[in-house]
């Protein structure tokens, strides 16, 4: 079995933000994409979840937020020793993502939508060994459209380094069809 790092240090880490249920849609999207099975996702960026990145809280009200905790580490930088940019994208697609999450019902961003835009600005580099929060909130969730922002955000002291806003489509089939 996979460590699943989201879902054990959601428990350690938590801050008290945050409601029970819409943790727990964020942790099983999470269990989905990170525990080993015959359908468990494999591609890009999902050892990040499965050992590097850990939820924090989430919440669906008033709309879908999560905060997750990441530590930079070398396999995470460029050659300035300083969290890559394209490393930073990965992080920001999942986790802005995950807001779908506690929002989600059969019919509506239940398979959390694919990618239709991801427009990040760098603020500030992010050396190897900070530790940033990575707060997301949906905008928007519309039937088929949805509108994601993301701030990534020096633990320390809060200072934003990098921000995002994250645009999905919906890719749900009708309740009730077949997939």
């Amino acid at each position: 079995m996979a460590k699943f790092s989201a879902g054990e240090a959601g428990e350690r880490e938590t801050d008290g933000v945050g409601d029970v249920s819409a943790k727990a849609h964020v942790k099983g999207l999470l269990k989905v994409l990170c525990e080993e099975s015959d359908t468990r996702y494999n591609g890009w960026g999902v050892n990040l979840f499965i050992k590097d990145i850990y939820l924090v809280s989430a919440s669906s009200k008033p709309a879908g937020k999560t905060l997750f905790s990441f530590t930079i580490q070398p396999e995470h930088s460029n050659r300035a020793g300083h969290l890559h940019g394209g490393c930073c994208s990965t992080i920001f697609d999942f986790t802005t993502t995950c807001a779908l999450a506690p929002i989600a019902k059969p019919g509506y961003w239940a398979f959390a939508g694919v990618s239709r835009t991801l427009n990040v600005t760098y603020i500030r580099p992010i050396p190897v060994g900070e530790t940033v929060l990575i707060e997301s909130e949906v905008v928007h969730a519309g039937k088929r459209l949805a509108t994601i922002k993301g701030v990534m955000k020096r633990k320390s002291d809060g200072a934003v380094m990098a921000i995002c806003e994250h645009g999905k489509v919906s890719n749900d089939p009708q309740v009730g069809s077949e997939l």
